[in-house]
């Protein structure tokens, strides 16, 4: 899905409607998409508040509400200045709905004495408004932010009212969303890290608005996209041309790293995955995974580069490794040798940080998953943006990939569009998560994907599964079982999950 300035995304739907669509159906093609969206965040039906401004922004909110009703949540609308002669460009919508709405100042009682977890749709100001807020406008979302409860769910359509929707500044009052239908198109400012407290959870809902797309410069990958990039797996595919993994993870300090790693590359596709770690991590390690080939080495000492890289098809280096003389020594021998695709994780990326030099010797790809801390001591000083970061980074290494993990995590490479992930959530926070990461992305490397495609996959994949578990659980998503939920993800994947 396209990411765009609020200008390009203004022109697109302007476009779209001087060649004949109409407002009604490009709305009602939104409001469609929206709800399975929103659809797996709602709590149980209760009352929700539909904030609604002068625009289209509010006409969405108010078709959004009709489905909720359907759902069994008691609406009550909100507008921020009194209605006149509005009409909705919806048929459905009846002059009757706007006399019972209620008008700011006053305010909505059903929503203040409600028990139990609520909902709020913020339809009061959409991409073609520019904070700070007009008084009305900026009184409620105040109100609003400081009525919101723990257990409430504050969802923004589009974007959330008073951030800015080309830079991500908030220079007034906000909404305070929790989740961001994106619609259409994916405005630049709700990308911006800086923006995250506010934006939420971002997730996309295509339009197709019968136009061709503006001149694509980066994108939010959507799981329902994946299967555009997805491989079929030849009939005469055996475990020797699936492709071979070799990783050199876990620690006597980390060894749950290597089970985890070594499983996502076992559930990406790849006929073969070897482990080089010492008999501490694989000894205890084997009976839980015996489709996984054991390689020892010697406590301290570091795998020999040339077996390392022998009849690999990609290769793993990192997690769970602190970073250590060993590391550094192996790494420095293994990156002007390598051919295959190779993905530093952790502590050599923590290696590369210290001695950037060693990078210059490598002609293979490579692929670098670093977390904002970790980006942050690659470039030398503290980030702000991690889009910005990339950017900087792939000025002096132009050659390499980053993943820069986070929310939206970020896909960045010199040859191709920047590529923001549309799956997964806070429920991914915590431990282990990334090196499972490392294991599949290593995996569908060694099974023929090219490099960006392989990285953007990984990352869908590893965020819908996730997704999938959080849905019936929480607060927090364990590594392990992301990994068990791989196999029905990807089944997801190929049937465009939405």
């Amino acid at each position: 899905m396209i990411i765009l300035p609020p200008d390009l995304a203004r022109t697109w739907e302007e476009k779209s409607i001087q060649a004949g669509a109409r407002i009604k159906d490009l709305m009602r093609q939104a409001i469609a998409g929206a709800l399975p969206q929103l659809t797996p965040f709602l709590p149980s039906p209760s009352v929700a508040l539909i904030l609604v401004g002068p625009g289209h922004n509010g006409d969405d909110a108010v078709l959004l509400a009709l489905e909720l009703k359907d759902l069994g949540w008691s609406v009550e609308y909100l507008l921020s200045r009194p209605v006149g002669r509005r009409l909705h460009p919806d048929s459905r919508i009846k002059p009757k709905l706007w006399k019972k709405a209620i008008v700011w100042p006053a305010k909505p009682s059903r929503f203040l004495q409600a028990q139990g977890p609520r909902l709020v749709i913020d339809g009061l100001l959409g991409l073609g408004s520019i904070p700070p807020p007009r008084p009305a406008e900026g009184a409620i979302l105040t109100w609003v932010a400081q009525e919101k409860r723990a257990t409430d769910l504050y969802v923004a359509i589009d974007l959330p009212s008073g951030l800015h929707p080309a830079t991500g500044a908030i220079p007034g009052p906000v909404f305070p969303a929790d989740l961001t239908l994106a619609l259409g198109s994916v405005k630049t400012g709700c990308l911006r890290d800086s923006a995250l407290p506010v934006v939420g959870q971002l997730r996309g809902v295509p339009i197709d608005f019968g136009t061709p797309s503006p001149k694509l410069s980066a994108d939010l990958f959507l799981p329902q996209e994946a299967w555009k990039i997805i491989r079929s797996r030849s009939a005469s595919l055996h475990k020797h041309s699936a492709g071979t993994v070799h990783l050199w993870a876990g620690s006597t300090q980390y060894p749950g790293v290597a089970n985890l790693s070594s499983s996502g590359a076992l559930r990406s596709g790849a006929g073969f995955v070897r482990l080089f770690t010492d008999r501490t991590v694989s000894t205890p390690l084997s009976p839980h995974l015996p489709e996984l080939l054991l390689a020892p080495i010697k406590l301290g000492s570091f795998p020999n580069p040339e077996i390392f890289l022998h009849r690999a098809s990609a290769a793993l280096v990192g997690p769970g490794l602190p970073p250590s003389t060993s590391l550094k020594n192996f790494l420095s021998q293994l990156l002007p040798i390598a051919k295959i695709p190779l993905v530093l994780d952790a502590g050599a990326l923590e290696i590369i940080a210290a001695h950037p030099a060693l990078l210059a010797t490598a002609t293979c790809p490579l692929l670098l998953t670093p977390h904002a801390g970790e980006l942050a001591r690659l470039l030398g000083h503290p980030i702000t943006d991690r889009a910005e970061a990339a950017q900087e980074w792939l000025r002096k290494f132009p050659s390499t990939l980053l993943i820069a993990k986070g929310a939206h995590t970020l896909i960045a490479t010199s040859s191709h569009p920047f590529s923001f992930n549309g799956s997964g959530g806070p429920a991914q926070a915590t431990a282990g998560m990334g090196d499972l990461l490392a294991g599949l992305l290593t995996g569908l490397l060694a099974s023929g994907y090219p490099p960006y495609d392989a990285a953007r996959l990984a990352v869908s994949w590893h965020g819908l599964a996730s997704d999938q578990l959080a849905q019936s659980g929480g607060p927090t998503v364990l590594a392990s079982d992301a990994a068990h939920q791989l196999s029905t993800s990807w089944r997801s994947l190929i049937h465009r999950a939405k």
